[in-house]
């Protein structure tokens, strides 16, 4: 690994809830690392309920907090929580606002360092309404799946490295049952392996290396 630092930004799902060691996706996909004989600092950076709004208010702020003037690789994973619709009132960011957002985030990310973007996971849409203390949730794949084939689109024209995961998650019957585990949104560990292990055989993520 050519950097000593990695920056992983995302959702409940980069954060890893339900997983049980507490890993999420980034513990599992940097831990071992090395850089010049020394561990690879992996900053779990991802904030339950986070959208493209969240993330690209913060991310420069918490990377340079942590920084030590020493460029990370920066690693984005957001879409979910944009999809989703509270109380009946349409996504939380529609897909022209997510995509201006992914936008405007990638464009300063890649002034300052390498960029990767995992793009979003399925769900179990049983679990609509979700009700939480803050709203009553509707989550689609149908949905998520527009926003990761823009976002798609949106990497392959800025010239960003972009991994999806939805089409092949959501067939995935080993993914569905992780979901099964977990909460119906959130996967159990089996899941979090899931997207480690994709992420781990990317090119694109090997290409640091």
């Amino acid at each position: 690994m050519k950097f000593e630092r990695i920056f992983c930004f995302g959702d409940s799902i980069t954060l890893g809830s339900n997983d049980s060691r507490g890993l999420g996706w980034p513990g599992r996909l940097c831990r071992g690392l090395t850089s010049g004989g020394y561990s690879v600092a992996a900053y779990n950076l991802g904030i339950n309920g986070d959208t493209s709004v969240h993330i690209a208010a913060r991310w420069r702020g918490e990377a340079e907090a942590r920084s030590r003037n020493s460029p990370g690789l920066l690693v984005f994973a957001f879409g979910f929580n944009d999809a989703a619709e509270a109380d009946g009132k349409g996504p939380q960011v529609p897909l022209a606002e997510s995509i201006a957002n992914a936008r405007d985030l990638l464009t300063a990310a890649r002034a300052v360092s390498a960029v990767l973007w995992i793009g979003p996971t399925p769900l179990d849409e049983s679990v609509n309404p979700m009700q939480t203390a803050v709203a009553s949730w509707k989550m689609y794949n149908a949905e998520i799946a527009r926003y990761d084939t823009a976002y798609a689109g949106l990497a392959a024209e800025l010239g960003v490295s972009y991994l999806p995961l939805f089409a092949d998650f959501d067939s995935s019957s080993r993914y569905r049952a992780a979901l099964a585990a977990g909460d119906g949104v959130h996967p159990g560990d089996d899941g979090y392996a899931m997207i480690a292990e994709r992420i781990a055989a990317w090119d694109e993520w090997r290409a640091p290396m």
